[in-house]
């Protein structure tokens, strides 16, 4: 059976890294804050659930200075997201058309509780969800792609798969999945490829 693949950032819901550092940069002190060789790793651990997102925070405490409490991180991703009409438009559609509809993406659980809070059911009606931090892998890792198609019980030539970005694309299409970015310029495209793929009317 064929089957949609949908990233999350940038693909259901959109975000502004250069808003998360300005709250970062004003808490921290920091004029202009950026993530350090080791934040980036520690945000890779919480990505693949090496590490709880208590940990995370208390990470983030010791290094930054912060007072943060788990809510208060929930809180601030809640205040990023916003939802992308066109991304969760298709995502609504394909669950409609009765298409296996999963989510491939690289989050940790706070995302998760802030996009549910945000918006309670977002992800009602999809089929399953594979998330970096149970999976134990990050795009454009070949494992959690290998790790989709082993549960799934499918080839990649059956998944339609759309990420924003061209690393995680490429990276599928070299296991064979049906690859596509998912950028403004590129939607309509997208979209058409979509419906004659699952053969929607």
């Amino acid at each position: 059976m064929k089957t949609f693949l949908f990233d999350i950032g940038h693909v259901l819901v959109d975000f502004d890294f250069d808003q998360l550092f300005s709250i970062l940069s004003e808490q921290s002190g920091e004029s202009r804050f950026s993530f350090s060789e080791e934040d980036e790793a520690q945000r890779d651990a919480v990505e693949r659930g090496l590490i709880s997102d208590e940990e995370w925070v208390a990470y983030l405490n010791r290094a930054k200075g912060f007072d943060w409490s788990l809510d208060d991180l929930v809180g601030i991703w809640r205040d990023l997201f916003t939802v992308n009409e066109t991304g969760y438009g298709l995502f609504r559609k394909a669950i409609g058309s009765g298409v296996q509809v999963y989510t491939l993406s690289n989050i940790a659980q706070h995302h998760m509780d802030a996009i549910e809070a945000n918006w309670n059911g977002f992800f009602n009606g999809a089929t399953g969800l594979f998330l970096s931090y149970e999976v134990g892998a990050r795009k454009p890792n070949p494992d959690i792609y290998r790790h989709a198609l082993d549960a799934l019980g499918v080839s990649g030539a059956d998944c339609f798969f759309l990420d924003d970005l061209p690393e995680n694309v490429e990276a599928a299409r070299s296991l064979g999945i049906n690859a596509h970015r998912f950028i403004p310029a590129n939607h309509g495209a997208v979209l058409r490829e979509a419906a004659a793929f699952f053969d929607w009317s």
